[in-house]
């Protein structure tokens, strides 16, 4: 049991101690489907507008994906310009 949850730590925690926002954001989605899945197996349906569920969904997913993004931004090298004429 510590080695699978030693590995799932290792998918979620980048080397460096941060969360990897990708897989968050990708455990998210399918942590959402599956308790729909789960629901619908008991027969229990929402009282609301299930598309108000999917775009609270959404919005949550944008979310940590900005998250994903803004935590690890990754600098653009540009190679120094060389002058072969010189």
């Amino acid at each position: 049991m510590k080695k699978i949850l030693s590995l799932i730590k290792n998918k979620l925690v980048k080397p460096d101690g941060t969360l990897n926002g990708k897989i968050i954001s990708g455990l998210v989605a399918l942590v959402i489907v599956f308790v729909q899945q789960v629901f619908a197996c008991f027969g229990v349906q929402p009282k609301g507008d299930i598309t108000a569920f999917v775009g609270l969904a959404n919005t949550v997913l944008t979310i940590l994906g900005l998250v994903g993004v803004l935590s690890d931004p990754t600098p653009v090298e540009v190679p120094a310009k060389t002058d072969k004429n010189k």
